[in-house]
């Protein structure tokens, strides 16, 4: 009885306009995809796995963006880019200005993982108080981004 209240509930509310489960912006897909893979190419499923696993700190270092694309073309990496993504990681979010719990990401920046480590640096560039800047977070997915693959320009 009480499943069936529940679900005349949601119907109900779904009418309205109103969902009974909360929508966490979904990870869009990237507008560009800069990958230095070498003979594979960047796989955009670990990329989103890989930014959505932060532990929701800023690390000290203040990364340029010589610093990042240094790290990511030594280290077989990729730097995608977004439009405007909003990321969940509240701490962050209110640390650059935020109010709502989401950062606004527009690039991350992704170099291979050292061999054995359980977490990752990675780089993403963020909206602090209205202007854009790279920030260092760690990651705890670890996999390779790149797979096997011919490379498509």
């Amino acid at each position: 009885m009480k499943a069936l209240r529940r679900s005349l509930a949601c119907a109900a509310l779904a009418a309205l306009g109103v969902g009974c489960a909360p929508s966490a912006p979904r990870i869009g897909h990237a507008t560009r995809v800069v990958s230095y893979c070498g003979s594979k190419q960047a796989r955009m499923t670990g990329v989103d796995s890989v930014m959505t696993s932060t532990n929701d700190a800023i690390l000290d270092d203040r990364p340029t963006d010589r610093d990042v694309w240094a790290a990511v073309r030594g280290n077989d990496g990729v730097i995608a880019y977004y439009a405007g993504q909003l990321l969940a990681i509240p701490k962050v979010a209110a640390a650059l200005g935020e109010t709502d719990g989401y950062a606004r990401m527009s690039a991350i920046a992704i170099a291979v993982a050292p061999e054995g480590s359980l977490t990752r640096r990675i780089y993403l560039r963020v909206r602090d108080h209205g202007s854009e800047r790279w920030i260092a977070m760690n990651a705890y997915d670890v996999q390779n981004v790149c797979v096997e693959g011919k490379r498509q320009n």
